[in-house]
C-alpha cells in the first residue's frame, strides 16, 4: 500500500515538468512562427544569450507603451464618453420654433387698480383706507422676500394685511389678479407676421419668477394636442416677420416697482420652459423702441446616445424623466408638458420652499399644494439661500459644491440631450413724443392714431435665415476603441486580428493536444 502511494505522489510532479515542457516547446515555435515583431529573436538558440535578452527586453518594452498608450486612451474615452460638434451653421430657419415671449410690468401693482381693491375691502375700523394702500406694496414681498428689509414694523404690517385678506376670504392669486393690470389693458397693440390683432389673442396671463406677466407661445399644462413640430414657427427673417408689442407703462399708475425703472421686462425663453432668472432677459425702457433680434440654436442627440447609459451619456431624454429623476417621487409640485433642466431645477426650488415652508410661491405652475402668504415671508426669507440660487439644495454646504463635472446636477436634475436656445441681441431708440402710431407706421397725423408717449415698442424677430446647429454624438464607438487599441498594437507589436488566433493556436489547441497525446503514450506504458 505504501508503495503504491508513493507511486501516485510521484505522478504529479511528472506531469507538471512535463506540461511545462510542452508549453516551453509551443511557446518556442510561436516565437519562431508568429509574425509579430522581433519574437522570433528571442527563440533563435544559435544567437548569444545577451543577444536574446536584449530582443526581450525590447518586445516587453513595447507592449508595454502599447498598453499604456491603450489605458491612457481608455482614460480618455471613460471622461469624454460624448461629443458636441457643429453640424451646420446653416441651418433654415423654418427648422425653429419661435421662442416664447414673456412680458412682465416693472411695475407689479397698478396704483388705480390697488385704490380701487381697497375700496371695496372690509377693514377693521383702526385701518384707513390710505394706509392700507401704501401696505399694499407689502405684496412685493411674496416675489422677492426681504426687499422692505427685517423689523417688527415689516412683520406686524405683513400680518394685519394678511389677517384682512382672511377676513375677506381671498386667495392671494385673487388679490394679484384684482391689483395687477391683465394683457389686454397692459399690452396694447400686438402685431404677428405683419397683421395686427388684440393682444389677447397672442398672449395669455402666465406665472413667471417676476409674478403674474404675460406670454406668447409659452405652454405650461399639459395637452397632447401640443408638439415642438405643431409649435409657433417663422420662415423668415426681420422685425416686420415676428412679434411687434406695444405696452402701455403709465408712469403715474406706478406703485410697487420691481427695480427703479419705468418700462417693462421681456424674457425670451423655450416655449415649454419655466420662464425663470436664466432665460434671455431684456429691459426695455419707456418711450423706447427696442429691437431683439435671436439667433436660435439646436442641439440634437444622435440614436447612438439614446442607446448609451445615461451615466455614459451625461444627458437625459424628455421622456426619461419619470424613470431616472422622479421614479421614487410621489407627487411633483409644479405642472409643465415636458422635462428640461430649467424645469427640474424650477420643480427643485418649490421642493426645497414647500419641504421647509409647507407651501409654494404663488410664481410657480403648480398643482394643489398651499400657496404662500404673508404669514409665510419670514421662512422664505430664512430659507431665501437654499432655493434662490443656481445651485438649489435642501442640505447644502455651499463650501463644499462639486468642483468636477459631475452628471447629476442640483436635486438629481440632469441636463437635456436635445435643447432649443434663443440668445438675443438687442438694439433701441428713443421715440419722437410728437409721432403717432396707425396700424404698424408712424405720422404726425394724429386722425385715427393714437399717441406713442409713455409707451414702449418691442420688436422680437429672427436674425437671419438660417442659425447653428449642434449635434451631440458618442465620442468613442466600439469601431473606433477596436481601430484605436489595434493600431496602437499594430505600431508597437505588429500585432494583428491573425495574432489572436496565432496565440489561441500555439498555446490553447496545440498545448492541449500535446498534452492529450503524451498523456496517452504514458498511459500505454504502464
Amino acid at each position: 500500500m505504501k508503495k503504491v502511494k508513493m507511486q501516485s505522489q510521484e505522478k504529479l510532479p511528472i506531469t507538471e515538468a512535463k506540461f511545462w515542457t510542452i508549453l516551453k516547446k509551443q511557446a518556442a515555435e510561436f516565437c519562431h512562427e508568429t509574425g509579430l515583431h522581433g519574437y522570433k529573436y528571442i527563440s533563435q538558440t544559435q544567437r548569444t544569450k545577451t543577444e536574446r535578452i536584449i530582443w526581450a527586453i525590447a518586445v516587453l518594452a513595447s507592449l508595454s507603451c502599447a498598453l499604456a498608450l491603450i489605458d491612457k486612451s481608455w482614460s480618455y474615452y471613460s471622461s469624454h464618453p460624448t461629443l458636441t460638434v457643429i453640424e451646420s451653421t446653416h441651418h433654415g430657419i423654418w427648422n425653429y420654433p419661435f421662442p416664447a415671449i414673456t412680458v412682465c410690468d416693472i411695475n407689479r401693482m397698478s396704483y388705480n387698480l390697488t385704490k380701487n381693491f381697497v375700496e371695496n375691502l372690509k377693514t377693521p375700523a383702526n385701518v384707513s383706507k390710505e394706509s392700507l394702500i401704501q401696505e399694499m406694496r407689502l405684496m412685493n414681498e411674496l416675489i422677492i422676500p426681504g426687499i422692505f428689509g427685517s423689523n417688527a414694523d415689516v412683520e406686524r404690517n405683513l400680518t394685519r394685511l394678511q389677517d384682512i385678506i382672511d377676513d375677506n376670504k381671498l386667495s392671494i392669486i385673487e388679490v394679484l389678479n384684482l391689483i395687477t393690470h391683465n394683457c389686454s389693458t397692459f399690452l396694447t397693440i400686438c402685431k404677428w407676421k405683419g397683421t395686427a390683432d388684440r393682444c389677447d389673442r397672442f398672449f395669455k396671463p402666465s406665472l413667471s419668477r417676476d409674478g403674474l406677466c404675460c406670454s406668447f407661445n409659452y405652454f405650461t399644462y399639459p395637452d397632447e394636442t401640443i408638439s415642438s413640430d405643431n409649435m409657433v414657427k417663422s420662415a423668415a427673417c426681420g422685425f416686420e416677420t415676428g412679434m411687434t408689442i406695444i405696452a402701455n407703462s403709465e408712469p403715474s399708475d406706478y406703485h410697487a416697482a420691481i427695480i427703479g425703472a419705468y418700462g417693462v421686462k421681456v424674457m425670451i425663453h423655450y416655449s415649454f420652459d419655466y420662464p425663470d432668472f436664466n432665460s434671455e432677459i431684456q429691459l426695455v425702457q419707456l418711450n423706447n423702441q427696442h429691437f431683439l433680434s435671436v439667433n436660435p440654436s439646436e442641439m440634437y442627440s444622435t440614436p447612438e446616445v439614446k442607446n448609451s447609459a445615461i451615466s455614459t451619456r451625461q444627458c437625459i431624454f424628455n421622456e426619461e424623466d419619470d424613470k431616472v429623476i422622479f421614479q421614487n417621487v410621489k407627487e411633483r409640485n409644479l405642472t409643465y408638458i415636458t422635462y428640461s433642466y430649467h424645469n427640474c431645477l424650477a420643480e427643485c426650488r418649490a421642493s426645497i420652499v414647500r419641504a421647509k415652508c409647507g407651501c409654494i410661491p404663488y410664481y410657480f405652475p403648480q398643482n394643489s399644494t398651499r400657496v404662500c402668504n404673508l404669514r409665510d415671508i419670514k421662512c422664505l426669507k430664512k430659507y431665501k439661500s437654499l432655493f434662490d440660487t443656481s445651485w438649489p439644495e435642501l442640505k447644502q454646504d455651499y463650501k463644499n459644491l462639486p468642483k468636477t463635472h459631475n452628471i447629476r446636477g442640483p436635486c438629481g436634475c440632469i441636463p437635456d440631450c436635445t435643447l432649443f436656445r434663443y440668445p438675443i441681441e438687442s438694439s433701441a431708440g428713443a421715440l419722437d413724443p410728437t409721432v403717432y402710431y396707425n396700424n404698424g407706421s408712424f405720422s404726425k397725423n394724429p386722425r385715427n392714431a393714437f399717441s406713442i408717449q409713455n409707451h414702449s415698442i418691442i420688436h422680437v424677430f429672427f436674425n437671419d435665415l438660417v442659425g447653428f446647429q449642434f449635434r451631440r454624438s458618442v465620442n468613442y464607438s466600439w469601431r473606433n476603441l477596436f481601430a484605436s487599441f489595434g493600431g496602437l498594437l499594430g505600431l508597437f507589436a505588429g500585432f494583428s486580428l491573425m495574432s489572436i488566433f496565432e496565440f489561441l493556436y500555439f498555446f490553447v489547441i496545440r498545448v492541449i493536444t500535446d498534452a492529450c497525446i503524451n498523456s496517452i503514450r504514458h498511459s500505454n506504458t504502464y
